[in-house]
């Protein structure tokens, strides 16, 4: 996740040098669809100079936020680091109204600020609930895993178990989330074989699910791994 934020950082860092007065027009959103007439409404110059410091701000601000969060809780910095950004530009679509003087330009960036602080509110209510254990259900002929990404197993279909102290070495998700403590959903190892996870990365051991949909891999925070892995022995009547 660290690595992540730097490479953003870098990103929105190096965005504020590329930026200049030569190139706006061609890839400065919004200025570079404008109409001439609409381009002679703007502070450029000011602007650019806000869009530099904004940048340079942000890329800071975004690594030093999420390594410093990371230290209290790793769910937190990765909901930090997926947020922040949205919520900044936020501020920088609204606060640059001042460099110009179209006031339906001015609008247009209320309304695309407004944008922004919805799809920020969209994001932290559909992956609140995956920062959290997926929940696991024993019905009487059917295993579930509940939430983002989940699966349900009839007994026929689950082939062994066993517990693992690790986690296979992960190459990518291929579908599903992964931060903070969290994965969930279908990943790739880098034997090229495809796995599902539901697990909180941090508690150990995991319960290893050899099943007839391939390999799932699931644990809790919420009680202890060996004595449900007890309870699904004994619910496939082993």
């Amino acid at each position: 996740m660290i690595y992540i934020a730097l490479l953003l950082s870098v990103i929105f860092f190096s965005v504020g040098f590329i930026v200049t007065k030569n190139n706006a027009k061609y890839i400065l959103s919004g200025y570079n669809t404008m109409s001439e007439a609409k381009r002679a409404a703007v502070d450029l110059d000011g602007y650019l100079k806000f869009f530099k410091r904004f940048h340079i701000i942000l890329a800071i601000s975004l690594f030093a936020g999420t390594v410093l969060i990371s230290l209290i809780n790793n769910n937190w910095a990765s909901m930090f680091m997926t947020l922040y950004p949205l919520v900044a530009y936020m501020y920088m679509i609204i606060a640059g109204n001042k460099y110009n003087a179209d006031k339906g330009q001015k609008m247009t960036s209320y309304v695309v600020g407004g944008a922004t602080l919805l799809v920020a509110a969209f994001v932290v209510i559909s992956q609140f609930s995956d920062y959290e254990t997926s929940e696991l259900v024993l019905k009487e002929n059917v295993l579930e895993i509940k939430g983002s990404y989940g699966v349900t197993l009839t007994k026929q279909e689950i082939l062994g178990q066993k517990l693992a102290n690790e986690l296979p070495e992960i190459s990518y998700k291929s579908n599903g989330f992964a931060a903070g403590d969290y994965a969930k959903g279908s990943f790739k190892l880098k034997n090229g074989k495809e796995v599902k996870l539901y697990v909180n990365k941090k508690v150990s051991p995991f319960i290893l699910l050899n099943t007839a949909k391939g390999d799932i891999y699931y644990n809790t925070d919420e009680e202890d791994n060996a004595e449900l892995y007890k309870k699904i022995q004994n619910w496939r009547g082993l």
